[in-house]
């Protein structure tokens, strides 16, 4: 590969782990939000029918995943301990994916069912921004 296409794909990959923490920072953010909510929220019967959790399970879990996503965000920023950020990214993909093809939610159309394919795209691509941080060597 001559020197400017390695140039080209270092900055594609910048710019693909910069998306992916973005992405996840939002997604962390959303999920903690959320958890909060139903937590604060005086009526107990809580489901997201994509998520395999329901009630207070699912109140415990997006609090975690709230949590677990910006601690995994914030290290692999860091250089620090990229595997847990890899792992996030791949968990919360599968957990779409499992919403989208698994789960007993009903799409209302097909125009529905192709913005959640959009979506699941969307994850998996920050998998492949967070696969590229994770290969590159740790700095000394």
């Amino acid at each position: 590969m001559t020197f400017p296409l390695l140039g080209i794909l270092r900055m594609v990959q910048a710019l693909l782990r910069f998306y992916s923490y973005l992405l996840h920072v939002l997604v962390s953010l959303f999920a903690l939000g959320v958890g909060l909510v139903a937590a604060l929220s005086e009526n107990k019967s809580f489901t997201i029918t994509m998520l395999p959790w329901s009630d207070s399970t699912l109140q415990t879990a997006l609090l975690l995943m709230g949590v677990v996503g910006l601690i995994s965000v914030y290290l692999a920023f860091q250089g620090k301990i990229r595997i847990l950020f890899l792992l996030w990214t791949v968990v919360t993909a599968g957990l779409l994916a499992r919403g989208i093809f698994l789960s007993s939610y009903e799409f209302s159309g097909q125009s529905e069912f192709q913005w959640a394919l959009c979506g699941l795209l969307a994850f998996l691509i920050a998998v492949y921004g967070a696969w590229s941080r994770f290969r590159q060597p740790l700095a000394r």
